[in-house]
């Protein structure tokens, strides 16, 4: 009996041991569960933070891109494509964006380098800048100097974008974790030179219209931008010469003179003989020079002055624009009509053999295009000098040249509108890069005008869908189209941001800044940079 109550005991002892130890077992892994649970939830957490945080990176390269797109000649538009296109993302993110002018560093010594300052950009103030000193930053390649955007125009080729996020949690709650941040994002695009020294040569030829439907204060306005957009050029590698709508004679030193002033004079005035193109390019319209700090508008200059003295009249007579296009095209292709020779010659000096000089017309205009010989018993030409400026000997190069008026009156057609597109394809083709800006009417009228309804009325092809036609392809080779809305508040993709070489104005201050926008489109492309600091 003893023995067997024993061996009993004996027995019971290991079931109750491994009794014991399944429990344990069973809590253990519990216990584990939970943690693996725990983990893989964190993960999701952090994988998510990951993935927020490089979804954040691309917006802010986008933002960059986008805002430096505007630069260097608008950067209250820069900075408002910034928060623009970040909205679209996320209207509650709100990005730092921060204007800079990158140039050349001296190397060892760190100090923004000589003869980079306006020649690629620059950011105002006083023109003395230190490394070190006013938020200017110095590697050994690089000096970035920030903007001042308050009482001047500055040149700023540089966009600094930076930005942080706050992502909320979904497991970690669980232990008192609700959010988390993708820490600081910097993304800086440059567009133009961005610190090296590589001029962009051209041959800019302005075609103005400063006829009589243009109010005062858009006529001024055009002025202005005119004026401004010299100012971001470097003049010992960019010539620029200047006509207007319509013909112009000289007066004093003023080459832009528009004799007919009042409706008395439309038979012989001297709009109908005078010239559509000033006979000089100019080299001169900053002062200072490529080792200067700082450069201002030369009121001695040619240009500068035609573009100040140029008046107004009350023609009778419609706007002509393939003539003046023309006049236009055939100074920029044939050196021997004005003084483009001899400056090519000195620009040769200081040019890599490899560059290109660009050819481009910019092309301004409020109105219908008209190409007609006779208007409202009107006059505008004769046998001794057409007004749409068809003289061959005047270099012939293929551009229009057997384009003439064959309407008496606008209402027969809309000639004016089929002249412009065969000169602008010409251009074209000749190499000549088109850039047209609207204005106005430009923008809502149609090509065919009747006169013989009171008030005109209009029919045909859009005004702007021929200009925009008219236009060269964007750099980005898209084929520059109008979409009829010039009221749009400035960002990422409106009508003047959307990398094509049409441009339309809703109003004087918005023609005013039109032009350095236009002049900037011919830029390089935007890239990203690493600012020195970063």
């Amino acid at each position: 009996m003893e023995f067997r109550m024993k061996k009993s005991v004996e027995a019971l002892g290991p079931r109750w041991s491994r009794t014991r130890d399944r429990g344990a077992t069973a809590v253990v892994i519990a216990l584990c569960l939970l943690l693996v649970m725990a983990a893989a939830a964190l993960s999701f957490d952090t994988a998510n933070l990951a993935l927020q945080r490089q979804t954040l990176r691309n917006v802010t390269d986008a933002a960059a891109q986008a805002g430096a797109s505007y630069l260097p000649g608008d950067p209250a538009s820069a900075i408002a494509a910034v928060t623009a296109y970040a909205h679209r993302y996320d209207p509650n993110l709100n990005p730092t964006a921060t204007l800079y002018c990158v140039v050349g560093s001296t190397g060892a010594t760190m100090q923004p380098a000589t003869g980079y300052i306006p020649a690629t950009c620059n950011p105002g103030g006083s023109g003395t800048y230190t490394n070190g000193v006013a938020g200017t930053i110095c590697d050994q390649n690089l000096c970035a100097i920030k903007c001042i955007l308050t009482g001047i125009n500055p040149v700023c080729n540089t966009l600094r974008v930076d930005a942080n996020e706050d992502v909320p949690f979904y497991f970690a709650p669980a232990i008192g974790i609700n959010k988390g941040n993708t820490g600081a994002i910097t993304s800086v695009s440059c567009k133009g030179s961005c610190g090296l020294l590589a001029p962009n040569p051209m041959d800019v030829a302005i075609v103005a219209d400063r006829t009589a439907s243009l109010a005062s204060d858009t006529f001024s306005g055009m002025q202005t931008g005119i004026t401004d957009m010299l100012a971001t050029m470097t003049p010992e590698y960019q010539f620029v010469t200047i006509g207007a709508i319509h013909k112009s004679t000289t007066k004093g030193t003023c080459e832009t003179y528009l004799a007919d002033n009042t409706a008395s004079q439309p038979t012989n005035g001297a709009s109908r003989v005078g010239n559509w193109m000033t006979s000089t390019f100019s080299a001169d319209y900053l002062t200072g020079n490529l080792t200067s700090q700082t450069r201002a508008l030369n009121p001695s200059s040619k240009v500068v002055n035609n573009v100040t003295c140029m008046n107004q009249g009350n023609q009778p007579w419609g706007t002509h624009l393939a003539a003046p296009m023309k006049a236009a095209a055939r100074m920029l292709l044939n050196p021997s009509l004005s003084n483009l020779g001899s400056l090519t010659t000195t620009r040769a000096k200081l040019l890599d053999p490899k560059a290109v000089v660009k050819k481009v017309l910019i092309m301004e205009t409020d109105g219908v295009p008209e190409e007609t010989e006779g208007f409202n018993g009107y006059l505008v030409g004769n046998s001794g000098t057409k007004y749409t400026d068809t003289n061959t000997s005047k270099g012939n190069t293929g551009l229009g040249d057997n384009i003439d008026p064959t309407a008496a009156n606008p209402s027969s057609g809309d000639v004016g509108c089929t002249n412009l597109s065969a000169v602008a394809t010409a251009a074209k083709l000749a190499g000549i890069i088109v850039i047209m800006i609207g204005y106005g009417d430009a923008n809502t009228a149609k090509c065919k005008k009747n006169y013989t309804t009171n008030p005109p009325t209009f029919s045909g092809s859009n005004v702007d869908d021929v200009m925009a036609a008219a236009a060269s392809d964007g750099n980005n080779g898209q084929v520059s189209k109008a979409d009829h809305d010039c009221t749009k508040t400035q960002g990422a993709i409106d009508e003047n941001g959307d990398g094509d070489n049409y441009f339309c104005a809703a109003s004087a201050a918005q023609l005013s800044s039109i032009f350095g926008m236009a002049m900037n489109q011919l830029s390089t492309h935007t890239k990203f940079i690493k600012m020195p600091g970063n």
